[in-house]
């Protein structure tokens, strides 16, 4: 309770001193930070995305953001398999973030390829949706090791609990392969 309210107070003092990162927001960045130049509300998830962390933020997302420049079709639908916080960081900014790059000459990116945040423990059936929907193309992850249950030898733990889980009851996966699979299922299912 309170930690939460503190958290709450911080987050609103914050705002106060340096405006929220919105669609809103954009027109009024200093004109050194360059912004998605696409209409954000045109883009459409063409990808779905395991492991939205920083890894994929600053790389695959930075490169889908270079390619909504040219084709809508290409955007992100990030799910997170357990953590919140990268959805809860990003869903009051649209999933909008700045991406600082310190190179000879330092720059500040505005990302918008991530239109989507999903947490699978939340909402399974969203993940299973998506994987499912016709206009998805590219199924991507950035997963730790343990995420892809393998044994020592690389081949399928069959004794990893989320595999277990995932063959007892395969309409409510538990492991990144089990929605890979429950997603492949309903898509043959719909045609």
């Amino acid at each position: 309770g309170q930690r939460r309210a503190r958290d709450r107070h911080l987050e609103k003092r914050r705002d106060a001193v340096m405006p929220r990162l919105t669609p809103g927001a954009l027109a009024g960045l200093p004109a050194a930070v360059r912004r998605p130049t696409y209409d954000l509300g045109r883009i459409q998830p063409g990808i779905l995305h395991f492991g939205p962390g920083a890894f994929h933020r600053v790389h695959q997302a930075w490169y889908v953001d270079q390619l909504l420049q040219r084709d809508s079709r290409w955007g992100i639908a990030g799910v997170s398999l357990h953590s919140p916080g990268v959805r809860d960081a990003l869903q009051p900014q649209d999933g909008l973030y700045a991406l600082a790059v310190q190179d000879e000459a330092p720059s500040i990116e505005v990302i918008g390829s991530l239109r989507e945040l999903v947490v699978a423990t939340d909402d399974p059936a969203a993940v299973v949706r998506r994987l499912a929907d016709s206009r998805l193309a590219v199924v991507t992850l950035t997963v730790t090791e343990k995420g892809y249950c393998l044994t020592t030898a690389g081949s399928l733990d069959q004794s990893h609990p989320d595999v277990v889980r995932d063959l007892a009851t395969p309409d409510a996966p538990a492991s990144v392969l089990g929605y890979i699979v429950a997603g492949l299922r309903q898509r043959r299912v719909l045609g």
